[in-house]
């Protein structure tokens, strides 16, 4: 009975608390036309500050590897594929800051899987020459002569209402003038008793050959959304839809 009573009590306070986050940071997320993030809608993830890449896609490590990595594209000009987004908690058609939502690939998937954006575990050889993942907090271990990092990172195959697949946007100030949003991942909000109330923010780390794959990272990483739909209907926009191989990580 009392395991019962104190089961009660945490998901109470965990609900409690999510609503009062929720109720302190409900504003409305933007486009980049100024529009209100609809649900459903695509929209092309693209880096506020251009120059060190474009925008978000989907790319395997291998031929046919399995589940696909969340990947920005090299160049600028490239504004990746189409996400969209789907609030968890509340049955609305807009897109609120703070709440948690669903981030789902608009695009066919070769692994025949879910699009669901989720926070997956992978492993990479670093030498010691290399800077990979400088940005992010790892734990290291010997394998051979070469230092294995793990790293969180952003792949497909996610469940709605998970906590490895439990994001929100929320708006950013990196530059007054220019609206911007960061993306976090933000498990307690969603289908979990983890009393652990901290969001991660999801930004670009980078292989040894420069390839930047999504994974959470103290680093922040502000973007702005594209209406693709839009942007293709005006020609001033390509769709990204080819999967290129990477040399990062397997997954777990």
């Amino acid at each position: 009975m009392k395991l019962i009573i104190s089961f009660i009590f945490v998901n109470l306070f965990i609900f409690i608390t999510i609503l009062s986050l929720l109720s302190a940071a409900s504003s409305i997320i933007y486009d980049s036309t100024g529009n209100k993030l609809l649900r459903g809608i695509p929209y092309y993830i693209l880096p506020l500050l251009r120059g060190s890449g474009g925008g978000l896609t989907l790319s395997q490590n291998t031929k046919d590897a399995c589940p696909l990595n969340v990947t920005q594209e090299s160049f600028e000009v490239n504004n990746g594929g189409p996400f969209t987004f789907n609030p968890i908690i509340l049955d609305e058609e807009i897109i609120r800051g703070a709440y948690p939502v669903s981030i789902e690939a608009d695009v066919v998937n070769p692994c025949h899987g879910s699009n669901i954006w989720k926070v997956t575990t992978a492993t990479a050889a670093k030498d010691d020459d290399d800077d990979l993942l400088t940005n992010n907090k790892h734990k290291k271990k010997k394998d051979g002569d070469k230092e294995v990092i793990s790293v969180q990172i952003v792949t497909t195959g996610g469940e709605f209402n998970k906590p490895e697949s439990c994001f929100q946007v929320v708006e950013d100030d990196v530059m007054p003038g220019l609206q911007s949003y960061q993306i976090q991942h933000c498990p307690f909000k969603c289908g979990t008793t983890s009393t652990d109330l901290t969001c991660y923010n999801v930004g670009v780390v980078r292989d040894a050959d420069g390839k930047g794959y999504l994974g959470r990272t103290d680093a922040i990483f502000p973007v702005v959304f594209t209406n693709s739909l839009r942007a293709s209907s005006q020609l001033s926009a390509k769709v990204s839809t080819s999967i290129q191989p990477g040399k990062l990580m397997r997954s777990e």
